[in-house]
């Protein structure tokens, strides 16, 4: 499944693709819980994409998502947030991390 890496906020494309690690990290912080989850969620897949080609894997990906993240509500909301970006369920992420 090809996936859009311009989605389009406003009338402004952003190419997710094109951003350095930093600024996607930017993106992504700043889209959390904005009205604009398509761009959200494009970045998050582009962020754990580049983590995988640095041989990351979803363990190790949902571990530094939840690193410093106390309480297993909060920890609940990463999974909900992260797991379809990692290409698990919910149930998937929360088991990565000992919480499943």
């Amino acid at each position: 499944m090809l996936m859009e890496s311009k989605p389009k906020v406003s009338g402004i494309s952003i190419d997710v693709k094109s951003l350095s690690h930093a600024n996607l990290m930017t993106v992504i912080q700043e889209l959390r819980g904005s009205n604009h989850p398509e761009l959200f969620k494009s970045a998050q897949k582009e962020l754990v994409e580049r983590l995988k080609l640095k041989g990351f894997n979803n363990k190790k990906i949902a571990e530094i998502l939840v690193a410093n993240v106390y309480g297993v509500a909060k920890k609940k909301v990463i999974a909900e947030e992260w797991a379809d970006a990692l290409g698990i369920t919910k149930k998937e992420f929360l088991q990565l991390i000992g919480k499943g």
